[in-house]
């Protein structure tokens, strides 16, 4: 890969977004935008046609899952590097993200200093966490790292976790979410299990220790 030429993709379900990050990189030498898509399947589809160097991912899509389009990208394409772009700057979602092959992450807080840094890192071989967020970060994986492994949460739980320290009822995140009451509270009972929490107050409050909310 040349530091040269380094092809970025972008995907980012608001049009003004994907504009905004396409006129910040416009005038790199070194980083050329091939193109943009605005939805996990065609993110997917593009990304093995195009096979840009790096690609700038929203983690929340309208239209599928940034998660789920990152994983199957770094499963299929090993030389394909993702950078997260996203407006949650839990440490948690950060973790995620990283574990599903993402070698970079970002709040939509960043700056197109650090945009340009995060891309040319990344494209280098190293990881690439905002500033904002590497000290949490950080700390938290030296913090417990079996007992953390342990009790892993997945990104549904993490939004669920979310909501219910919200202070939204069972049927609000259902409605949410688009799944049913019934589903909410089965997951919440499975996630009270897996920390080893007897109530949501002392959910919350693990929520908030580790960074989730």
């Amino acid at each position: 890969m040349s530091l040269n030429n380094i092809q970025v993709f972008i995907v980012e379900d608001h049009q003004l977004i994907s504009e905004a990050w396409k006129h910040l990189l416009k005038d790199e030498e070194n980083i050329t935008v091939v193109g943009t898509a605005d939805n996990q399947n065609d993110a997917i589809l593009f990304a093995n046609n195009l096979r840009p160097d790096i690609i700038l991912m929203d983690i929340n899509l309208k239209q599928g899952n940034g998660i789920e389009a990152t994983e199957s990208i770094c499963n299929t394409l090993p030389k394909t590097k993702v950078i997260g772009l996203s407006l949650h700057d839990d440490i948690a979602f950060v973790k995620k993200f990283l574990s599903v092959g993402a070698k970079g992450y970002l709040t939509k807080n960043t700056t197109k200093s650090e945009l340009v840094e995060a891309i040319n890192k990344v494209s280098s071989g190293d990881i690439f966490i905002a500033n904002e967020l590497k000290d949490r970060y950080f700390s938290s994986m030296l913090m417990g790292q079996e007992d953390d492994k342990k009790k892993e949460l997945t990104f549904k739980e993490i939004e669920i976790v979310k909501l219910i320290a919200e202070g939204f009822t069972s049927q609000e995140i259902g409605d949410k979410l688009f799944i049913s009451k019934r589903t909410v509270e089965t997951h919440r009972h499975n996630i009270l299990k897996k920390l080893e929490l007897p109530n949501a107050a002392q959910l919350i409050s693990y929520a908030k220790e580790k960074g989730i909310v």
